[in-house]
């Protein structure tokens, strides 16, 4: 199953401005806009690594039981994976849902779309 998420690309201190606009009701954030935020590409690319795409995938394809599971599955350490699914789950691309006895992991989002913006918003003719 296909599930993208919007991720935003905006300077901190741009993005503390919008939170700040958002906070005293001078600005409502559009249904479409991202809910995932980043400060730069580079912050992205560090969360969104070959790795941990390939994490998202083989979570969402193998549906595992169990972080020890997904562990198995993945060649990795429990510790190491851990650490890595509590950062996902920080930035909000994964979810541990209690099991039986244990955490499931499960991914929230396989596919990315990624928009740069800056706020307050540049119009065209401020471009020029």
């Amino acid at each position: 199953m296909m599930m993208k998420a919007l991720i935003g690309v905006m300077p901190e201190n741009e993005f503390r401005q919008r939170v700040m606009a958002i906070v005293s009701n001078e600005y409502l954030p559009e249904e479409n806009e991202p809910k995932i935020w980043f400060s730069s590409l580079n912050a992205v690319a560090q969360i969104l690594s070959p790795e941990n795409l390939a994490l998202l995938d083989m979570m969402d394809r193998e549906k595992p039981e169990s972080i020890s599971q997904l562990a198995r599955l993945a060649g990795r350490a429990v510790s190491n994976l851990s650490a890595t699914l509590s950062t996902l789950e920080k930035h909000g691309f994964v979810k541990k849902v209690k099991g039986k006895n244990c955490m499931k992991p499960v991914a929230l989002y396989t596919e990315f779309v990624i928009h740069t913006a800056h706020f307050p918003a540049k119009k065209a003719s401020d471009a020029a």
